[in-house]
């Protein structure tokens, strides 16, 4: 599990689930894309800039947060989104391969106006699982 994310405030009898922390510099199964991406957030670190993306997934809503700071503490943008549960239209997880040894599983999320995929760091079971809990929540009454 991710940090916890210090922008969401939870409502009474609210907890938190599970929280997936995304790369936000590339989305892209390409190794060599995101091998730039990694050398863009080392020099990023290294003069005090950083971004990082989560989705925070409670027993009533899920969450999006965009985060970056500069100065390695100074928040620069922060963008907190509630999507609603009649917005979902699509749950589920994306697996690429690159070169047969380069494998990327993400979770994605399709609202009626956006869609997010954020890298996940695990296995496919897992992210089943956690497909299930959101999938559940949305289609509770």
């Amino acid at each position: 599990m991710a940090e916890n994310v210090k922008e969401v405030i939870l409502k009474d009898g609210e907890k938190t689930l599970f929280q997936i922390e995304g790369n936000a510099y590339t989305e892209s199964p390409n190794p060599i894309v995101k091998l730039l991406a990694a050398i863009v957030r080392v020099i990023g670190k290294l003069f005090g800039w950083s971004m990082k993306t989560y989705i925070v997934v409670t027993n009533k809503r899920i969450i999006r947060v965009d985060k970056e700071k500069i100065l390695w503490v100074i928040p620069k943008n922060i963008i907190v989104l509630t999507l609603p549960k009649n917005s979902i239209r699509e749950i589920g997880y994306a697996q690429t391969v690159r070169f047969l040894i380069f494998k990327t599983l993400y979770f994605r999320l399709q609202t009626h106006s956006e869609n997010t995929s954020i890298s996940y760091n695990g296995t496919v079971e897992e992210l089943n699982k956690i497909i299930t809990q959101v999938t559940d929540l949305v289609i509770e009454d």
